[in-house]
């Protein structure tokens, strides 16, 4: 995951930016914990809000300490000790970095010397091993994207579909998820078309002139404009099946949170990157520092 989903922090209020931030404080402890200190720096938004998601499906009450911590060791920060959704995201996101890990080898990315020096492949089976039916189908889902990113051979739709499913498999992996499957599901694949969509569209100039795989450079496309209109469609309606199937969705508690993201949050950055800003960080990150 890439790190487009995130909160509209301007209309959160004060506890519940506290709360989102508990979250993704707690997984980036629960990752160094787990996965040693030099993962923790793969962190992103993304799974924050995997954990967020997944953890509103149980009314278990929110258990929240302020505690120090590497980045921040002046002041102390919200970390959820106890929610079972951020360990689940925390192996979820070891597994998505192994597979990143594997295709940054295969395409000869120097960040794999970061994953050698983080020993990223031992980690990465140890989260396999822990979820080996989910790592199997995110690798089957990743190595279809793989058999089109070959130069005349891509397709837009049927990668996007693939990712689209890898994202199912990570939000109905987790137990309490199954019992909402088909909204959980229906609502993961779409934000993973919207994700992969994005992804391609934002990344298109740079991997233009950089004359790395592209799947829109593929079609011959060289103007952004005209890259924007073939992305555009797809990602408002992506958006609009997705907030179908969110309305379905039963949550016990922190939904004004999980709101925030998907009503706001997600159509900001729909914006921002068909305006051509970029995956970069609005004018207002600077509130606070936990939120990436």
């Amino acid at each position: 995951m890439i790190g487009y989903i995130e909160p509209e922090k301007k209309e959160l209020k004060i506890r519940e930016f506290d709360l989102y931030n508990s979250y993704y404080c707690g997984l980036c402890k629960e990752v160094g914990e787990n996965y040693g200190q030099v993962c923790r720096m793969w962190l992103s938004n993304d799974m924050a809000f995997l954990a967020l998601f997944l953890g509103a499906l149980t009314d278990a009450e929110d258990k929240i300490k302020y505690e120090h911590c590497i980045i921040h060791p002046m002041k102390k920060k919200p970390v959820e000790v106890e929610a079972q959704s951020v360990k689940y995201a925390s192996d979820m996101m070891m597994i998505l970095r192994g597979e990143k890990f594997i295709d940054d080898l295969r395409d000869g990315d120097k960040s794999k010397w970061i994953g050698k020096l983080a020993g990223i492949a031992r980690k990465y089976e140890k989260a396999a091993n822990i979820h080996p039916a989910e790592a199997k189908m995110i690798n089957d889902a990743l190595q279809i994207i793989y058999e089109y990113e070959v130069p005349g051979k891509s397709d837009v739709r049927h990668m996007a579909e693939a990712f689209g499913k890898m994202m199912e498999v990570v939000f109905t992996g987790y137990a309490i998820a199954k019992e909402q499957e088909a909204s959980i599901g229906s609502f993961a694949n779409n934000l993973g078309r919207w994700l992969y969509m994005i992804d391609i569209l934002d990344d298109f100039e740079d991997d233009k002139n950089a004359k790395r795989f592209n799947p829109i450079c593929d079609l011959g496309i060289t103007d952004r404009d005209k890259a924007k209109d073939l992305v555009e469609p797809a990602l408002y309606f992506y958006l609009g099946e997705m907030l179908k199937a969110y309305d379905l969705i039963q949550f016990k508690k922190n939904k004004e949170i999980i709101d925030n993201v998907v009503y706001l949050g997600l159509r900001r950055k729909t914006e921002e990157i068909l305006k051509g800003r970029g995956n970069t960080a609005s004018a207002d990150d600077s509130e606070n520092e936990n939120v990436q």
